[in-house]
């Protein structure tokens, strides 16, 4: 089975990443409005006839827009998402209850596997963040029985738990939250009750958290995977894509040298990943030994050294 994934914005403006295969799309997200997201599509030669089903990762209005919800009821695509998103959505969105009468809004659980086509499973995995629930998938294809190739997906989360690990073990392509870079997130003008939610566990990745993370997940991986690592959810104050991709690559740099880091953007879609069966498919997870490095990024209350709070 092939497929294709493609960013199609990142960040706190909107977010929507569309995932190809066998001729089923998936839009992970639709936080743009419905003209921006056509934009987006025809940008990467795709279009809404290349949009099979919606899934959602939380319900911060940056990832979803109710007048895309209301595209999606006009143009019969469903939507997937967790039961306490559809709570939410019935009380915020004006447009959610004709989706839903529509027959078009199809809940997800927790931890199960759900198959959206034939060969096509995505699996949610809880993460921590200030909107509860709030999801990242791991996404399967399927061929002749054998897995061909995986993506796992994360935008938002304040600290990783080591079943997102074990869950993004041996994908192809890792697409992780770099938010911040630490320095600029504690000097910035941002009120101070927002630079402790973002620092927080339940806020957003800085560099080096996600590159904590990228590193542990190439060591529960086989040699080589993952083949790409895409950069989500940049911060435009206090980040920059140079800075995200040297942790990025840093954290590569001993275990998967070859990989390709790409930095999503806001304002433009991002480089098209062609997803296809590796010939080393069947070697995809496996710990490796390599120089001991930084702890997972796992559960802590506040990143250290923030002026005024106590780690």
């Amino acid at each position: 089975m092939t497929g294709r994934f493609t960013v199609l914005a990142s960040g706190s403006s909107g977010n929507a990443a569309l995932l190809e295969a066998n001729g089923f799309g998936l839009l992970i997200d639709c936080g743009l409005h419905p003209k921006a997201l056509t934009a987006r599509l025809a940008e990467v030669a795709a279009s809404w006839a290349s949009v099979h089903a919606v899934i959602i990762t939380h319900t911060h209005t940056d990832h979803w827009k109710d007048l895309a919800l209301a595209d999606l009821r006009s143009r019969r695509i469903p939507l997937w998402a967790h039961p306490a998103h559809f709570d939410h959505l019935a009380a915020a969105s004006p447009s959610f209850e004709a989706l839903d009468r529509a027959g078009l809004a199809h809940a997800y659980q927790d931890a199960h596997p759900h198959d959206l086509a034939p060969g096509l499973r995505v699996t949610p995995v809880r993460v921590s963040h200030d909107s509860d629930p709030t999801f990242a998938f791991r996404v399967d294809a399927h061929d002749a029985g054998q897995l061909a190739w995986s993506v796992g997906y994360a935008s938002d989360l304040g600290c990783a738990s080591r079943e997102l690990i074990e869950a993004f073990a041996g994908v192809d392509v890792l697409a992780l939250e770099y938010n911040h870079d630490l320095k600029l997130e504690r000097s910035s003008k941002r009120p101070r009750h927002l630079v402790e939610r973002v620092l927080g566990d339940r806020g957003h990745l800085s560099n080096d958290q996600a590159a904590e993370v990228t590193r542990a997940v190439a060591l529960r991986s086989g040699d080589g995977f993952p083949g790409h690592l895409v950069q989500l959810h940049l911060s435009r104050d206090c980040n920059r894509p140079e800075l995200a991709s040297a942790s990025g690559r840093a954290a590569l740099a001993l275990l998967n040298p070859r990989s390709e880091v790409i930095t999503a953007r806001q304002d433009t879609a991002a480089k098209s990943i062609p997803l296809l069966r590796r010939p080393d498919a069947l070697n995809r997870t496996g710990s490796r030994t390599v120089t001991p490095g930084p702890p997972v990024a796992v559960r802590r209350t506040v990143q250290p050294a923030l002026p005024g709070f106590e780690a």
